[in-house]
């Protein structure tokens, strides 16, 4: 995928309300751009106590939204000393995360943009949606040894070298051949970026001279779902950007509903419900109280 598709669309996600973990995200090289959206870390919160003993923070859930991205996740138990790997497919619902306070755990992804993660995986996507996988299922015995590195490995910094090192093995082993570009597949993806998911079907494959059918093909080998839902998934992520960025007392949500081709205000808060899982005046209130908490893209 082109680089400068980066540019048009940025997943959003709702990480960051929830006071008892720390999260942030980190760029990718310039190399992995075009497939990397970010690397990102969630570790629980620690109270230093005057004694010098530490607790972890209380905390209760965080949610995870559709963003047509999928993951690696690798997962740090820190009391077992162990790390679970896997693969998430691309979603079209959203999730709760709940947080065991009783077992602190570590987790560590890395973000596929849109279309990002096909070059690597090298299976279609739409195999994977909607669920998770472990990491071995994908790359047999590399999974399981990748994990163990990021697990040995202390810093956030270190493991972005080490996963740096792996996914740009992965680039070049394939010898001459490398990453070909599926330069229709990034005409698509910019037609419905530029747009906000606000555009038709049959605009996009006419658009591109494509019959639907091959457009759908397409769509499920590289990134999961038709390109119908995944118009609905960045139009969905258009709307959060702009509750995200705006005072919630500014928002006007009948203005909201007709500047994203909504059919109206009702349409509009059935369809953010579909993909967030609660009211967009929630949303906004949440991600007004989750900037505290939340640490931009970092280089």
């Amino acid at each position: 995928m082109e680089a400068t598709l980066g540019q048009l669309f940025r997943p959003i996600q709702a990480n960051g309300r929830d006071p008892s973990h720390h999260y942030v995200e980190v760029l990718p090289s310039p190399a992995l751009r075009p497939f990397v959206s970010c690397y990102w870390l969630s570790e629980p919160r620690r109270i230093i106590h005057k004694t010098g003993t530490e607790q972890v923070q209380e905390g209760a859930i965080d949610r995870v939204l559709p963003d047509g991205c999928t993951d690696l996740l690798f997962e740090h138990d820190e009391q077992g000393q162990r790390c679970l790997s896997r693969y998430c497919g691309v979603y079209d619902h959203p999730f709760v995360i709940a947080y065991d306070l009783a077992r602190p755990t570590e987790k560590f992804g890395v973000r596929f943009f849109p279309g990002g993660a096909y070059p690597f995986v090298q299976t279609s996507l739409s195999e994977h949606a909607n669920q998770h996988m472990e990491l071995d299922n994908i790359w047999p015995i590399l999974g399981n040894d990748l994990g163990e590195q990021l697990l040995a490995e202390g810093s956030l910094a270190g493991k972005v070298r080490i996963m740096e090192s792996f996914l740009l093995k992965r680039l070049t082993a394939r010898g001459e051949r490398g990453i070909r570009k599926d330069v229709r597949m990034s005409n698509l993806l910019h037609r419905i970026f530029a747009s906000g998911g606000v555009v038709g079907i049959r605009e996009l494959a006419d658009a591109e001279g494509i019959s639907p059918r091959q457009m759908q093909r397409k769509f499920d080998q590289w990134i999961g779902f038709g390109p119908k839902r995944f118009s609905e998934i960045v139009r969905f992520q258009s709307v959060v950007k702009r509750i995200k960025l705006a005072e919630t007392a500014a928002l006007d949500w009948r203005h909201v509903a007709v500047d994203y081709g909504y059919f109206d205000q009702a349409h509009f808060i059935h369809d953010f419900k579909r993909f967030y899982g609660e009211s967009p005046l929630l949303a906004a209130k949440e991600f007004h109280k989750a900037s505290v908490f939340y640490n931009p893209l970092s280089k």
